[in-house]
C-alpha cells in the first residue's frame, strides 16, 4: 500500500509540473508573436539628430509666424498713433483689454528643451534680461523646467520667470483661447 501511495503522489505532481511547463511554453510563444507585431507597425524610428532637426524647424517656423504676427500689429499701432489725436489715445489707453494683451506673452516650451535653451527662448522673447541669472537660480534651487504653454506678464523679474516655468503649464485649450483673444484684440 505504501509503494502505491508514493507512486500516485509522484504521478500527480509530475502531471501538475508538466501542465505548468506547457503553460509557460504557450505564454512564451504568445509574447514572441506580440513582439513581432510591434516591430511590424508602420512607425518610423528617428535618430536623435533627425528629431533635433525637426524640432529646430518647428521652432523656426513658430518664431517666423510670431514675428509676422507682431510686425503688422506694430505697424498698425504706429499708423494709428500718428493719425489719432491725444484725446483718442487717452481713451484707448484707459481701456483694460488692450493693456492686458500687450502686457502678457504666451510662450511654449517644448518637451526635452534644456535649461539653457529655455533661458535663451525667454531672453529672445524679452521675458528675462539675464540668461545666466535664470540658469543660476534654477540650478541653485534644483528646479526643473516644465514643458507646455506659459503666460508671462511684461516686465517680470528673473525669479518670477523661474516660478512660472516651474509651475503647472496651461492646457492646450487655455493657450488656444488666450491666443484667439489676443488676435481678436
Amino acid at each position: 500500500m505504501l509503494k502505491n501511495r508514493f507512486f500516485l503522489i509522484g504521478l500527480g505532481s509530475g502531471i501538475m509540473i508538466g501542465a505548468l511547463l506547457f503553460q509557460l511554453m504557450l505564454l512564451g510563444e504568445q509574447s514572441k508573436d506580440n513582439l513581432k507585431q510591434i516591430g511590424a507597425t508602420d512607425e518610423h524610428l528617428y535618430t536623435q539628430s533627425e528629431v533635433d532637426a525637426l524640432l529646430k524647424a518647428e521652432r523656426d517656423s513658430a518664431l517666423l509666424n510670431e514675428k509676422k504676427d507682431s510686425e503688422p500689429a506694430a505697424e498698425e499701432k504706429e499708423a494709428s498713433s500718428e493719425d489719432k489725436p491725444a484725446a483718442d489715445e487717452a481713451l484707448h489707453t484707459n481701456s483694460e483689454k488692450p493693456d492686458i494683451a500687450a502686457k502678457e506673452r504666451l510662450i511654449r516650451i517644448e518637451a526635452g528643451t534644456t535649461l539653457s535653451q529655455t533661458a535663451e527662448l525667454l531672453f529672445s522673447n524679452h521675458i528675462i534680461g539675464n540668461q545666466a541669472k535664470f540658469v543660476k537660480i534654477m540650478k541653485e534651487d534644483d528646479k526643473r523646467v516644465r514643458a507646455g504653454f506659459f503666460l508671462f506678464p511684461e516686465g517680470i523679474s528673473v525669479a518670477e520667470a523661474v516660478t512660472i516655468v516651474t509651475k503647472k503649464p496651461l492646457t492646450l485649450e487655455q493657450a488656444e483661447a488666450i491666443a484667439e483673444k489676443t488676435k481678436t484684440e
